[in-house]
């Protein structure tokens, strides 16, 4: 009994004396200054760009109204009338003065044709007016009032009058080749409006005192170069 006391004594004593460092411990761990923590910085930016270089084809009339040069009275008659709003430029977006670049790539020209059927006709209602483009009675088409953002290429292939009777030969007019521009930069432009000129034939006996003459129609293509 005695023997067990001490061993209890002992194991308080080692309690006792065992606590003190125990809380020497902690209190040295809470002492501690915490390491400094590293802030992250990301660098960002917001940069404009200017849009790609475009060409666009504007102002192409659906329709032309020409007009006579006087009543028919079974003489040849001529026609006459113009499509003032045609364009082509280049710019950012399908507005003209809108700033643009080409990047790296290389300035694209622009090619514009015009085109007929292969028998072209004015009908004509009521009858007795219509008639098929012929070489002796075509539709002429002219480019008109070019600018200085026209200027004309080599070879005689621009800005010249097209006869336009059809892809039977001889064919003047079929997909002829109005204007073509290289070398271009980013506010190139070109108005072209053409002009129309026919001429109805003598011999024909009109259908009516008023005759409306409606024309096959005459594709314009824009093409890059």
């Amino acid at each position: 009994m005695q023997l067990l006391r001490k061993q209890s004594v002992l194991k308080r004593g080692c309690a006792y004396f065992s606590l003190p460092l125990l809380l020497s411990g902690m209190i040295y761990g809470f002492g501690m200054e915490s390491p400094a923590l590293a802030a992250p910085t990301v660098p960002s930016a917001t940069v404009a760009a200017l849009g790609n270089c475009a060409w666009t084809l504007a102002g192409v009339s659906p329709g032309v109204s020409l007009t006579a040069a006087s009543a028919y009275d079974g003489t040849s008659n001529a026609l006459f009338g113009t499509d003032s709003s045609a364009i082509i430029f280049v710019a950012g977006n399908s507005t003209q003065g809108t700033p643009c670049s080409w990047f790296s790539a290389t300035a694209a020209g622009a090619t514009v044709s015009v085109s007929v059927a292969s028998t072209p006709s004015f009908t004509a209602v009521p009858l007795g007016l219509g008639y098929i483009f012929s070489s002796g009675n075509p539709l002429t088409y002219t480019p008109f009032a070019l600018g200085a953002g026209c200027p004309a290429t080599g070879g005689g292939n621009s800005y010249t009058s097209r006869s336009m009777y059809g892809n039977a030969a001889p064919n003047l007019g079929g997909a002829a080749v109005v204007y073509n521009k290289t070398g271009v930069g980013t506010s190139s432009s070109c108005a072209f409006a053409p002009t129309y000129t026919s001429t109805i034939p003598g011999g024909l006996t009109p259908g009516g005192t008023s005759t409306v003459l409606t024309g096959s129609s005459v594709t314009t293509t824009m093409t890059l170069t």
